[in-house]
């Protein structure tokens, strides 16, 4: 049960999503510095990420509230959705294919599979505890 609670944990998903290795034609790196590098140019992959991030973080850092306690599954997986959405635009607005390499590599590829992974168990705990305050309410 702990090992749950650790992968379902939003700064695990968080730093497994910044961690996820990135395999381009001359250059491999973590996302973290893909979207360091486009944040200030504005790339839609960056403001993804950095608004799935700060929502994630900052509803871990709350304070303990009724009002809260309803919404926070509800913003768990908003930003959730948004990490994954900048994955997808990153990938998707790639038209010369430099970052295609993440696919063919089986590092990038292994790690890539295994944050997918730890953000759908993130988010079935969290569409679980949305449906257990349902049927409690």
């Amino acid at each position: 049960m702990k090992l749950i609670q650790i992968i379902t944990h939003p700064l695990f998903l968080v730093i497994s999503f910044l961690f996820t290795l990135i395999n381009g034609q001359h250059v491999e790196g973590f996302f973290f510095f893909y979207i360091l590098i486009a944040l200030p140019h504005g790339s839609m992959h960056s403001i993804l990420a950095v608004l799935g991030i700060v929502i994630l973080v900052s509803n871990y850092a709350k304070y303990k509230n009724k009002f809260n306690y309803q919404i926070e599954p509800i913003l768990n997986i908003s930003g959730a959705l948004l990490l994954i959405s900048s994955l997808f635009s990153f990938f998707y607005n790639d038209v010369d294919h430099y970052n295609y390499g993440t696919f063919y590599e089986t590092v990038p590829l292994v790690i890539l599979i295994l944050f997918l992974l730890v953000e759908l168990i993130f988010l079935i705990k969290n569409f679980i505890k949305i449906s257990s305050r349902i049927v409690a309410t």
